[in-house]
């Protein structure tokens, strides 16, 4: 490692430190939530498997899974896997650092990769859990970093390196396998601008190998499922709670099993029709969800767009929930998700008319962060969905802050 890499480890050892503290505080040996779920697929691929029988058949991709085989194989302990995440989130920052020193000046870079590694709603989150964010949120950084380098440079080990990043998050969070068919459209449409049409081709190879590499665990799924391609059977679910039609529930996803789903007061809006297809297959069921729910959007318009809008609120704020009293809790997210959501909205409106002057790494960065939040708000929307996209989301609001102020342009 070069010395001016361990100069900037060095830089913000002050995180590091701040981390392993927070660990100390938060991490127990609980599982609660989905946290066996990612065991139960990792145990899955140590058998040479990896859908589990029932509803959470292909729930998630197998890219967190992939990564916990290895030390579930080793028996590795629950406090150990938690803290993994100190070294995700600290290596995110450090690549987030070098990502800055592309486009702004060293103390500038310095300002920002603290501000994103203070992000406490992340800190908090992700480092008590084994879940996919803070492993989303250092590939996350690092196909950033290596995004950049790559347009800038076009060197193959930068596409390559670039391609492995993106295939990752892919089969991390698989809401980016839409980001990559969105960011091959735009990248087709930029081939026909001459400026563009070199960098354009380097995003398109990129997006492209990432799809080539994320083959063998398509054709695994279709093998399963006779759907190419097949991510996940959880979209059914988000999109069929989100179309409720009943006015007094929000759109947010709701568990409905069994003793669970009994107390909650949608049970009685929603239990004959769950009933009536739960001895479908999952790969059925997500169908026969997604059906219905189209069907609610189009005979309540207005009520999805209620729904909708509420989902982008839970995005950030984490409300509004249908039946449940609002408490301070959600000030947690409020303070510093509300400087998100303001100034992600007046840096796009402020842009706006000078997207043609912005730099070509610029706009796909903000297209990824336009894509994966649109696809975001389609889902599940809890803040935890922001970690993976916030060192992109955060670059183009420090790009467009320091841009406005200074009136120059940082060409890549």
């Amino acid at each position: 490692m070069k010395i001016s890499h361990f100069k900037s480890i060095f830089l913000f050892f002050p995180l590091l430190i701040l981390y392993i503290l927070i660990a100390f505080l938060v991490i127990d040996n609980g599982l609660g939530g989905d946290q066996a779920r990612y065991l139960q697929y990792a145990e899955n691929l140590i058998n040479g498997t990896y859908a589990i029988d029932g509803a959470l058949f292909l729930w998630n991709g197998p890219g967190y899974p992939l990564l916990l085989a290895p030390f579930v194989f080793l028996n590795a302990s629950i406090v150990f896997l938690k803290s993994l995440n100190i070294i995700f989130i600290f290596s995110g920052v450090y690549f987030f650092h070098k990502t800055c020193l592309e486009f702004f000046n060293k103390k500038q870079a310095i300002i920002c990769s603290y501000i994103l590694g203070l992000y406490y709603p992340n800190l908090l989150f992700s480092l008590k859990y084994i879940l996919t964010e803070g492993f989303a949120f250092f590939l996350a950084c690092g196909l950033l970093f290596y995004l950049t380098i790559a347009i800038k440079k076009g060197k193959r080990k930068h596409i390559l390196v670039a391609s492995i990043y993106l295939v990752l998050l892919l089969l991390t969070k698989v809401i980016f396998a839409y980001v990559i068919f969105g960011l091959i459209g735009i990248s087709l449409f930029a081939l026909a601008i001459k400026k563009f049409k070199s960098p354009a081709k380097r995003i398109l190879i990129i997006c492209v190998f990432a799809n080539v590499l994320s083959l063998p665990y398509l054709f695994y799924t279709y093998t399963l499922t006779n759907k190419f391609p097949y991510y996940s059977n959880a979209g059914g679910q988000c999109i069929y709670w989100l179309s409720t039609p009943y006015e007094n529930e929000q759109g947010e996803w709701v568990l409905a099993s069994d003793k669970y789903f009994k107390t909650k007061p949608q049970y009685k809006n929603h239990n004959t029709f769950l009933s009536s297809i739960s001895n479908l297959k999952p790969v059925e069921k997500d169908a026969s969800l997604k059906e219905k729910a189209i069907a609610q959007i189009k005979q309540n318009p207005k009520k999805f767009v209620k729904n909708y809008i509420s989902n982008i609120s839970r995005l950030f704020l984490d409300i509004p929930n249908s039946y449940t009293p609002q408490n301070i809790g959600f000030i947690f997210y409020a303070v510093p998700n509300s400087f998100v959501f303001v100034f992600l909205c007046l840096s796009i409106l402020f842009n706006f008319l000078n997207l043609k002057k912005l730099p070509f790494s610029i706009l796909v960065i903000l297209t990824f962060v336009l894509i994966y939040l649109f696809g975001s708000s389609l889902l599940c929307a809890y803040p935890r969905i922001l970690y993976p996209i916030l060192p992109f989301l955060f670059l183009w609001i420090f790009y467009s802050t320091f841009n406005f102020k200074t009136k120059n342009n940082f060409n890549i």
